[in-house]
């Protein structure tokens, strides 16, 4: 089973969903905004049984405009489950917005502050992570008429030390979306979206 804390109209993330079975720690809070442009993407590989989730938002708001990315990559047996996270700042340029489409062109390896992780969940609930080296992702994003959809709402995932909640709006197309993560390609079909985002998200881990 899939063990992710996602929303899937307000954001994707249960990326980050998994973190908080680690050694105890003083608490880390983690705070991010979204006024602006989205784009998700959810898609299951039926060959590899991994499951894809990420989400690019853009926070136009302030004296500068930020961008922030997110990914779960996981794979889930009767023995747990496993996977690679990353969340963090992005270039803006890497994020590209117009009429009905949208373009992500992101080196995960060359971007400063931005975090990626292996981690592994047993079947009785330990988790452990290592902290890794990201890569390349490209996705490109194009709305299907006439399918849209808004969501105004509050979120919260719990699982033990880790809890995530998100905050606001999302109004949204779905849309078709292919790419590559890692040099892999990314399967095709799967719930994706693209609108605008106005949340706020705060991420505890202890």
């Amino acid at each position: 089973m899939r063990m992710m804390g996602r929303m899937q109209l307000i954001v994707v993330v249960g990326a980050i969903s998994l973190w908080g079975a680690g050694a105890a720690r003083a608490a880390e809070v983690t705070r991010f905004s979204a006024n602006g442009a989205s784009a998700t993407l959810n898609s299951f590989d039926p060959i590899t049984g991994t499951a894809y989730d990420m989400a690019v938002f853009r926070n136009d708001q302030g004296s500068s405009a930020t961008t922030n990315f997110f990914f779960n990559t996981q794979i889930c047996d009767a023995n747990g489950c496993r996977g690679k996270v990353g969340f963090g700042p992005i270039p803006n340029g890497d994020f590209t917005f117009g009429p009905g489409a949208a373009k992500l062109n992101t080196n995960l390896a060359t971007n400063p502050n931005y975090q990626v992780f292996n981690y592994v969940q047993d079947a009785s609930g330990n988790y452990t992570q290592t902290a890794t080296t990201g890569g390349i992702v490209t996705i490109n994003w194009t709305i299907i008429p006439r399918q849209s959809s808004s969501f105004t709402g509050v979120s919260t995932f719990v699982s033990g030390a880790f809890s995530n909640r998100f905050s606001g709006e999302q109004t949204s197309n779905r849309a078709t979306a292919t790419g590559t993560f890692f040099g892999v390609a990314l399967p095709a079909g799967g719930s994706n979206l693209l609108g605008t985002t106005k949340q706020s998200q705060m991420i505890i881990s202890r």
